[in-house]
């Protein structure tokens, strides 16, 4: 699960996630961690791991390795030092990947994933905004 936006639902999605004893893993991005440090360390507390999702959604496609290694240390620095574990997994901002980011990504000890199921969830978010 990626957390991008804001953080009202963050408990009560732990609320749902802890009745029905089910773990999961929270995809967030530094600047959320920046924000909600409180929900990055409920998250944890809670049985779920943390992991990253960038520092700043930028597109991995177009980025150096260095970059790409600079953004994944910028992010799990933050991450770690709020929850005291280091992330290992990321999901790939837009879902953008390619050869040189996934080498990139795996030179960090870490390894990209991607998801399964889209939800759309930016759909909502782009049509406040005007944007579709």
């Amino acid at each position: 699960m990626t957390l991008p936006w804001g953080n009202e639902d963050t408990q009560t999605l732990i609320d749902i996630l802890s009745k029905y004893n089910v773990k999961t893993t929270f995809f967030v991005v530094a600047d959320w961690v920046d924000k909600y440090p409180e929900s990055v360390k409920a998250l944890k507390d809670a049985g779920h791991e943390v992991m990253s999702h960038s520092a700043h959604h930028d597109h991995y496609n177009s980025l150096s390795a260095e970059q790409i290694a600079a953004d994944l240390k910028e992010s799990c620095d933050k991450t770690e030092a709020v929850t005291g574990v280091r992330p290992t997994l990321i999901r790939c901002p837009y879902g953008e990947y390619d050869n040189h980011v996934i080498q990139a990504v795996r030179d960090c000890g870490m390894e990209p994933i991607q998801w399964d199921v889209e939800t759309l969830h930016w759909l909502a978010v782009n049509s406040a905004c005007g944007l579709l």
